[in-house]
């Protein structure tokens, strides 16, 4: 298989000392990580390299409890590439099909261990260098996400999703209930979860937070349990404008694999953080919070609660985690 070469792709340099671990919700001024995908962003645009131009066509709150953002985006729906088959979590890479190492690095924004070719399972590497884009920013808005195989992924080849999402959104500070050592769950809300967050840990270490985010991942994938992951800021304090935390979730699911939706909306990531992509008028004008609710519990509740059992009955001393924890 050719590659493209290697030796073109521009590093991005970057020091601990640049993190930003605590942004405030008014406009403090863009990091050099934000000038950077704003600049990217507008010269793919410019030179047409997106299938599509982004159009919310119409967005609202939907009445209810739970704040769901729904927007409406057509376009996503009718003109993005069509999805891979997927169907196991134990598929491998194949050079065959579609891949990122088939693309021009004009369309790439950050190349994480794009050449060695792996499937779409997360990597202690890769986790860490998502946390790591996530406090570079200077925006309490840029969100890190991940659909595993047979949770909506549509390339089977390492890759995480990146957006600004400018709308407060409620598990940036919702209720969390404490499941063992710094790990918690996700109850008060239909997607039954998993957290972990930075301020569980002893001076705010992020590669203890990746450390433990792993070890939950990783008894996912080695238990063959579709996945997904939304890395976001957070308040320790709901009613303030700082934001001064990291919240990971994980939501085990039920499998996508051989399933067509004909929902008006496909619930991967974003929708279990409650943001969903409607993909017609009619679907966004009848859309309902019960409706939603009832589809992302019926997705996640049962694999959730079989996890979180198997997690509560591990020895975590034969785990090899750091017990430096809050």
């Amino acid at each position: 298989m050719s590659k493209l070469d290697e030796s073109r792709i521009q590093i991005y340099k970057y020091k601990a000392n640049d993190f930003k671990f605590v942004v405030m919700k008014t406009d403090q001024g863009n990091s050099a990580l934000d000038l950077l995908i704003s600049q990217k962003w507008e010269e793919a645009q410019k030179n047409g390299v997106f299938k599509y131009v982004l159009n919310i066509r119409q967005q609202k709150r939907l009445d209810g409890n739970y704040g769901f953002l729904a927007q409406l985006n057509p376009e996503r729906g009718e003109k993005r590439r069509k999805p891979e088959d997927i169907s196991s979590m134990a598929q491998p890479f194949d050079p065959n099909l579609f891949n990122f190492t088939k693309i021009p690095n004009r369309e790439i924004l950050f190349d994480i261990e794009r050449f060695k070719c792996l499937p779409q399972k997360v990597t202690v590497y890769s986790l860490k260098r998502a946390v790591d884009l996530l406090l570079l920013s200077n925006s309490p808005y840029l969100r890190m996400m991940f659909n595993s195989l047979c949770a909506h992924a549509s390339v089977n080849h390492l890759h995480w999703h990146l957006c600004y999402l400018k709308y407060h959104m409620p598990l940036e500070c919702i209720k969390l209930s404490h499941l063992r050592g710094p790990v918690f769950v996700l109850l008060e809300f239909p997607a039954k979860g998993f957290c972990l967050k930075l301020s569980s840990f002893l001076n705010l270490n992020t590669d203890n937070l990746v450390s433990w985010t792993y070890f939950i991942v990783n008894y996912l994938q080695t238990s063959n349990i579709a996945h997904n992951i939304y890395i976001t800021r957070a308040k320790t304090k709901a009613e303030s404008d700082i934001y001064d935390d990291i919240r990971v979730y994980i939501w085990a699911r039920k499998s996508s694999s051989g399933i067509k939706c004909t929902l008006d909306f496909i619930p991967a990531v974003c929708e279990l953080f409650g943001h969903l992509s409607i993909k017609s008028e009619q679907g966004y004008e009848d859309l309902t919070e019960d409706a939603v609710a009832q589809i992302l519990d019926d997705i996640t509740s049962h694999c959730f609660f079989a996890a979180r059992d198997d997690i509560l009955g591990m020895n975590l001393d034969e785990k090899g985690l750091t017990m430096d924890y809050c």
